[in-house]
Parts: structure tokens; C-alpha cells; sequence
């Protein structure tokens, strides 16, 4: 890092009730795009605000809304709504 370069921002990290869309390629431990109703968030950005994957539990909601099994994976910080690249 270059003293001249500014410090990184922190993505805004999912919380408890949010519902995220994760394409395939974002997400690690499973096949297709998940839609996630997350539970619980393994870490705070904020504090850790170069981690480039984030470990999150949830509810997989399935096409109809409905809740699904309960899982956890490991999501690409920068595929998070509103993450800076």
C-alpha cells in the first residue's frame, strides 16, 4: 500500500434478516445462484475491512420465497450490495 493511496472503506456488511442474491461465482459450497436469508455474519467489515470473503449463515430461500435449509458459505466480500471494488 502506498502512503499516497487512501485508506480502504469498508463494504457494508449484511445483517441479521437481510436477503442477499449471490451469483454462483461469488459464493463458495454449492452449485447455481442462492438466495440467502442471512442469520448471522462471521465477522465485522469494519474491523476487518481487506477480508476478501466473508463467512455468512443463513436460510436458502427457494424460488417460491419459501425457506429452505439452513446454510452456510463463504461469499465474495465484493459481491456484496454497495462493496467497493
Amino acid at each position: 500500500m502506498d502512503a499516497a493511496d487512501p485508506p480502504a472503506r469498508p463494504a457494508p456488511a449484511p445483517a441479521a434478516g437481510d436477503v442477499l442474491r449471490i451469483a454462483e461465482s461469488d459464493y463458495c459450497y454449492g452449485v447455481g445462484p442462492l438466495v440467502l436469508r442471512v442469520t448471522r455474519v462471521g465477522v465485522d467489515l469494519g474491523r476487518y475491512p481487506r477480508l476478501e470473503w466473508l463467512s455468512l449463515r443463513g436460510v436458502e430461500l427457494r424460488r417460491d420465497g419459501s425457506a429452505g435449509p439452513e446454510r452456510q458459505v463463504l461469499v465474495r466480500a465484493s459481491a456484496l450490495p454497495g462493496a467497493v471494488a
